[in-house]
């Protein structure tokens, strides 16, 4: 399943000072350089950045957290980060395979 199909129709609000954890029934695995990470139905193969973000995920930071850690890391624009953040937290909210919650309100 590719993260641009449609969304399963589950509001799912995602924004800077949101935060993701992995709910319980979450696999991840990482086969010849490829993460791949899933639920009960749905599985994402990662693409590079995506996992580096994936790994970023601890259930306290926020987006905004995890983008000011990848703009410096690479020297890049901290708001691209965060757009590029919620767009993969939200598909991957609607597929419950991550949870969202809001953090605080900083970013």
């Amino acid at each position: 399943m590719a993260l641009d199909e449609p969304p399963l129709g589950k509001d799912v609000q995602v924004g800077p000072g949101s935060v993701a954890s992995l709910p319980l029934n979450v696999k991840i695995r990482n086969h010849r350089g490829t993460t791949v990470v899933g639920g009960y139905e749905h599985f994402f193969e990662l693409t590079a950045s995506a996992a580096h973000i994936w790994r970023q995920i601890d259930g306290k930071r926020t987006v905004s957290d995890i983008a000011a850690l990848i703009a410096q890391e690479y020297d890049i624009d901290q708001e691209s980060v965060v757009q590029d953040i919620v767009e993969l937290f939200t598909e991957l909210a609607r597929h419950d395979v991550v949870n969202i919650t809001q953090g605080d309100s900083r970013g």
